[in-house]
């Protein structure tokens, strides 16, 4: 099986997070660490923003989704892509819920590819949420048109869009 510069990327940034997010690095006071998670609910995270749902504009060949701890501590997040589907409901978009231990000033994000075998297809909808104890983490998405992480012009949902759902 033949892997996408995305995936080999994502495939790297998790095993570098599993190897650097032992307690002992939390405990120096890493950036952030990461791990996917399905258990949904399981932290009770008080704050559940959503994007709203939004589709793939024209030339976009990644989706990206950030970030930022404005916050005075460090913060547990959770952050859920999902697809919807008009027949088959909703799904989460690989690599399923991010969790993440943020440190105050620090930005984590993630982008998934556009295309066929990729997170991201034209035709459907997508949601991002963010679960979180403080309104002070700010997240956002973008649309990147090329590899370099150039943005699409006026395809930014910023954090103000977002919207409570919990």
């Amino acid at each position: 099986m033949k892997l996408s510069r995305y995936s080999t990327a994502l495939m790297l940034v998790v095993f570098l997070c599993a190897i650097f997010a032992g307690p002992a690095r939390r405990e120096r006071g890493s950036a952030f660490t990461a791990s996917a998670s399905g258990a949904s609910g399981a932290f009770g995270l008080t704050h559940k923003l959503s994007s709203g749902l939004f589709g793939i504009p024209a030339g976009a060949t990644s989706v990206d989704w950030a970030v930022v701890n404005n916050s005075a501590d460090r913060q547990l997040i959770r952050v859920t892509v999902y697809k919807h589907n008009l027949v088959l409901g909703r799904s989460e978009v690989a690599p399923g819920p991010l969790v993440i231990t943020l440190d105050p000033t620090r930005v984590a994000h993630n982008a998934g590819g556009v295309g066929a075998g990729q997170p991201f297809a034209p035709g459907f909808y997508y949601e991002v949420v963010l679960e979180t104890d403080d309104l002070n983490v700010l997240p956002m998405v973008n649309f990147w048109q090329d590899s370099g992480n150039t943005p699409i012009p006026g395809t930014l949902i910023p954090a103000s869009a977002f919207v409570e759902i919990k």
